[in-house]
């Protein structure tokens, strides 16, 4: 057991620390009650996608260069998209789908791959070694098993998605808008940015997407006895600069197509400081009824800039669209639609 007060400890936070690029002579600033100073705005964009593409194989960086080209061709992407519309394109064709590209100019695309350790990523998953999820074992989820059971997407509201019922989803890992192909243009995506507020017993978390409260004991037992939660019981440690959050018990609804998920599963997060602006977040899922193995994955955290804020997320506008879109399905069972 290694004496969490003695030398040895102390050096392995430093390696620690020097492992996720800290600036070197930077010392974490602390609270009032002696803990490492997280407080403030942050925000995870980057290009770096969630899953690794297949071609890339077990290639966890990208060299300099190209990475610079990647980044290169995200900003020449970027002025495509600023360019005023051509007032001469044709309609789309009949019965074809109207998309969103209008409202999808107007975000601020994602330019940075991510870097880490001086490591330019070619995706937030590190392990395993390829970046993709670890082959699903012989496992339903709850969705699946109700689809099993003869319910449609549209038979009541415990059918939709968490998504869909404006339930924020697995704690705060960058899913949602991590798992396209590099370029993507979701920079300024709500899902990307946190507020953490410290005290001298708990850690809160802000998520702007869904407006998403969490409230983090630092305890060291799980409250077993309360039943599953939405975004599971979480509780947390503090080791050297870091903040350890250990998170368990969630509903089995918090799965999704993304991140298939049982009662099982567990999630730990690190948030590490390693200059005045950066954190390292790095998390690893375990869930033995899904997966053969753990995911570790790991993202920087920049402190946004001055000016910039969290703004409310009014999911649905009072998700007045899920009502309608059970409404649409019983009207058409009646043969009220054509």
């Amino acid at each position: 057991m290694i004496n969490r007060g003695g030398p040895l400890f102390a050096l392995l936070l430093v390696m620690q620390a020097n492992a996720h690029g800290a600036d070197a002579g930077w010392t974490a600033p602390r609270t009032e009650y002696g803990h490492p100073d997280l407080q403030g705005l942050w925000s995870n964009a980057t290009q770096t996608p969630f899953l690794r593409p297949r071609n890339l194989g077990n290639k966890q960086a990208y060299t300099e260069e190209e990475a610079l080209e990647i980044e290169r061709v995200a900003r020449g992407e970027e002025a495509r998209r600023a360019l005023p519309s051509d007032p001469g394109r044709p309609a789309p064709p009949a019965g074809g789908d109207i998309d969103q590209s209008a409202d999808e100019n107007f975000d601020i695309a994602a330019i940075d791959i991510a870097r880490i350790n001086g490591e330019y990523r070619t995706s937030i998953i590190i392990d395993p070694p390829n970046g993709r999820l670890p082959s699903r074992l012989d496992f339903r989820d709850i969705y699946e098993q109700w689809t099993d059971a003869g319910f449609g997407p549209s038979d009541g509201p415990e059918m939709r998605s968490i998504q869909d019922r404006c339930v924020a989803p697995l704690v705060q890992l960058p899913l949602l808008y991590t798992f396209g192909a590099v370029n993507s243009a979701d920079g300024d995506n709500p899902s990307r940015n946190i507020q953490i507020v410290q005290n001298e017993n708990y850690v809160l978390i802000l998520w702007e997407y869904f407006s998403a409260v969490r409230i983090i004991r630092l305890a060291d037992d799980h409250l077993d006895n309360f039943g599953p939660k939405w975004r599971g019981d979480s509780i947390a440690r503090y080791e050297g600069d870091s903040l350890v959050v250990h998170t368990r018990n969630f509903r089995p609804e918090q799965t999704n197509p993304f991140l298939r998920a049982s009662a099982q599963l567990e999630i730990t997060e690190t948030f590490t400081p390693v200059s005045q602006d950066e954190m390292v977040f790095r998390f690893t899922i375990v869930d033995p009824a899904v997966y053969a193995q753990s995911i570790t994955g790991e993202i920087s955290l920049r402190r946004m800039g001055p000016g910039e804020k969290l703004y409310e997320f009014a999911c649905h506008e009072g998700n007045y669209s899920f009502t309608s879109i059970l409404r649409a399905a019983r009207m058409e069972e009646a043969g009220l639609l054509q």
